[in-house]
C-alpha cells in the first residue's frame, strides 16, 4: 500500500503562495536597494560639490557661488525626498518580509503534519506486515507439530 497524504493539493497551493510571497519580498529587495542607490548618488553628488567649493571657492565669481549653493540646496532637498522613499521602501520590504515568513510558517505546519502522517502510515504498515509474519508462523508451526497442544 502507498502513503497518500490527503492535503496534498491544500500543501502544493501553500507553496506556491509561499513562492509568491518569496517573489514579492524580492521584487520590494530591490525597490529598496535601487532608491537606496539612487540616494546615494545624490549623496555623492552634493558631498562633491561640497568639497570643491570649499577647496576651490577662491576661484569662483558670485554668479557661479549663488549658483553652486542654490545646487547645494537644491541637492539637500533631493536627498530628503530619496530618503523618504527609502523609508517607504524598506516599510514595503518588511512587510514583504512578514507576509513571506506567515506563508512559510503555513507551509511547515503542513508539511509537518504530513511527516508525521507518513510515519504514523509507515509504523502501521509495519506492524501489519509483523502481524502477517506471525499468523505465517503460527500456521507453519502449527503443520510442523500438529499434535502438539493437545491433551493426552
Amino acid at each position: 500500500m502507498k502513503f497518500a497524504f490527503q492535503l496534498q493539493p491544500v500543501l502544493g497551493h501553500r507553496e506556491r503562495i509561499e513562492q509568491e510571497r518569496a517573489g514579492d519580498h524580492a521584487r520590494a529587495l530591490a525597490d529598496q536597494l535601487a532608491a537606496a542607490s539612487q540616494r546615494d548618488q545624490i549623496v555623492g553628488k552634493r558631498d562633491a560639490l561640497r568639497l570643491r567649493l570649499i577647496q576651490e571657492h577662491t576661484q569662483f565669481d558670485a554668479e557661479t557661488l549663488r549658483a553652486s549653493y542654490t545646487h547645494l540646496d537644491y541637492l539637500d532637498r533631493a536627498i530628503v525626498v530619496a530618503q523618504q522613499r527609502v523609508d517607504a521602501c524598506v516599510a514595503v520590504t518588511e512587510r514583504a518580509r512578514l507576509q513571506l515568513v506567515d506563508a512559510a510558517k503555513d507551509r511547515k505546519v503542513l508539511e509537518t503534519l504530513k511527516e508525521r502522517r507518513r510515519e504514523a502510515f509507515e509504523l502501521d504498515a509495519a506492524r501489519a506486515d509483523q502481524r502477517e509474519l506471525d499468523d505465517q508462523n503460527a500456521r507453519t508451526h502449527e503443520r510442523a507439530h500438529p499434535f502438539e497442544g493437545l491433551p493426552s
